[in-house]
């Protein structure tokens, strides 16, 4: 596990310094979040710019890394960004193991389970990223541990404390923090708790509120809502409507596109590579887009979008070898689902069944009410990360042994396969002609939201961009236009 570790730790410090800075989801806009608390000493308003949304845990740790580190350089400022989601989820996947181990998973069980969660694609993207995704998720895993232990004693006062921490700390970064906090109830919801199980509770419960509860009360101070969302403002509706092919359906939950694994991506259709506005019919299925997002780089963050069309084997060969991994989880949470229904909440995994099913929940509301495929990455799903460890041990624990034996390998090769994709520059380099693009783009969102620091964030991380002529008449913020 250690060897495991430290692989990890190599492969994501290494992307880190040799990956773009404005590479990943939004990342010019949590950085501007970022530089507007460094520099205006203040949490912006929550709707004051693209990101600002989001609770501030991680852009107050960004802000003081960028205050500390800003002197020596952008490289190491692009490194220092990186850190607490990589370091955070370093240590999620150490406890994790150690987790599954103390509940009779094998030695090789728990060390696939790992490797999985490092090295799962949509994984090793978020880590990757400038954002607060990662660490958020890496949060809601750490609470794992602590949960499990609760739910196995609800007395223990020092997994309480553990637990609500670790959920209000994921709360306070980012709103899924919502699942794992729910989840710290199911322990001490039984009649025989006791005067230590109420006293556990209510460590618990006043742990996770001091983390979580001051972004949710200025939330709902200066927008009226604890949840304040940007998307309906402009220039994020227009961003997000370029990613809508029609409305949801009630269908779009109910089926699977085998093409999914032929072509996984939002960007291209058969027969015409190439064009960003050619997007991709399956994934409207909302399953096909999130088992997509899961294995391979849906949204061509780090994979060239040449290699996105219909003739490439890279694709359909990751998304291959992550069907046997994602049946052994499924087959897992089942497993703790009936065993859930059996105890009556009381099975040892019941905690993590109840937080799958409320991000579950959740997630289809969410994606009903936000058509855009943007809005159903299965990036949002990370939060779920430790605890589909626990239900892929559960999965492959129920195997006979060589069935088992032959599904770890076919695990540990996904796993493998997709640490050798995502390594920065093992296939290809980082596309720095787009990313000239990505700078444009985002230089002129910062024109269009007057005080979010995103252009002046642009500038520092990735240097002034090559910025066309414009014509003066043109309203800046006229995003769609633009975009189009």
């Amino acid at each position: 596990m250690g060897l495991l570790a430290l692989a990890a730790a190599a492969h994501s410090a290494w992307n880190a310094w040799s990956l773009p800075a404005l590479l990943g989801y939004d990342a010019a806009g949590h950085a501007g979040y970022a530089l507007a608390i460094a520099r205006d000493a203040r949490v912006p308003h929550p709707l004051s710019g693209w990101s600002t949304f989001h609770p501030p845990a991680w852009h107050l740790l960004a802000a003081a890394l960028w205050r500390a580190v800003e002197p020596l350089g952008p490289d190491a400022l692009r490194v220092a960004l990186r850190a607490p989601g990589a370091l955070a989820w370093l240590a999620a996947g150490l406890a994790l193991h150690r987790a599954l181990r103390r509940l009779g998973a094998g030695a090789d069980t728990a060390w696939t389970a790992a490797a999985l969660f490092y090295f799962v694609p949509v994984n090793q993207l978020a880590v990757a990223m400038i954002g607060n995704e990662a660490f958020a998720a890496a949060c809601a895993a750490l609470a794992i541990p602590c949960l499990l232990r609760l739910q196995a004693e609800p007395r223990d006062l020092r997994a309480a404390v553990g637990a609500g921490l670790a959920a209000g700390l994921a709360l306070a970064t980012k709103y899924s923090g919502a699942w794992v906090a729910a989840a710290c109830a199911l322990p001490f919801a039984r009649r025989e708790l006791g005067r230590g199980g109420r006293r556990a509770l209510a460590a618990c419960a006043l742990a996770g509120a001091a983390v979580a509860g001051p972004a949710y009360v200025r939330a709902l101070a200066e927008t009226g809502s604890p949840f304040p969302m940007t998307r309906t403002r402009e220039p994020m509706r227009s961003a997000e409507e370029n990613l809508v092919l029609r409305e949801r359906r009630a269908s779009d939950y109910l089926w699977f596109p085998f093409s999914c694994l032929r072509r996984p991506s939002v960007q291209h259709v058969a027969g015409r590579p190439g064009a960003f506005s050619n997007r991709n019919p399956a994934m409207q299925s909302v399953p096909c887009l999130v088992y997509a997002g899961l294995w391979y780089d849906t949204f061509a963050q780090r994979v060239p979008i040449e290699q996105h069309a219909d003739a490439q084997w890279l694709g359909p060969l990751v998304t291959g070898l992550g069907l046997v991994p994602t049946a052994l989880l499924l087959a897992g949470l089942a497993l703790a689902a009936r065993d859930l229904v059996k105890s009556r909440g009381r099975s040892r995994d019941a905690p993590l069944v109840a937080m799958a099913a409320l991000a579950m929940a959740s997630f289809a509301v969410f994606t009903w009410r936000a058509p855009s495929l943007a809005a159903a990455k299965a990036s949002y799903l990370m939060p779920l990360a430790g605890a589909a460890a626990v239900f892929f041990a559960r999965g492959a624990g129920a195997l006979p042994r060589r069935a088992r034996a032959a599904a770890l390998a076919a695990s540990l090769a996904a796993a493998g396969v997709a640490a050798w994709v995502f390594t920065s520059g093992a296939l290809f380099p980082p596309d720095l002609a787009r990313l000239q693009v990505e700078a444009r783009v985002w230089s002129r969102i910062g024109e269009a939201l007057p005080g979010s620091r995103i252009g002046e964030a642009v500038a520092i991380l990735a240097g002034p961009p090559d910025t066309p002529e414009r014509d003066p008449r043109e309203p800046s913020a006229n995003f769609e236009k633009r975009m189009r």
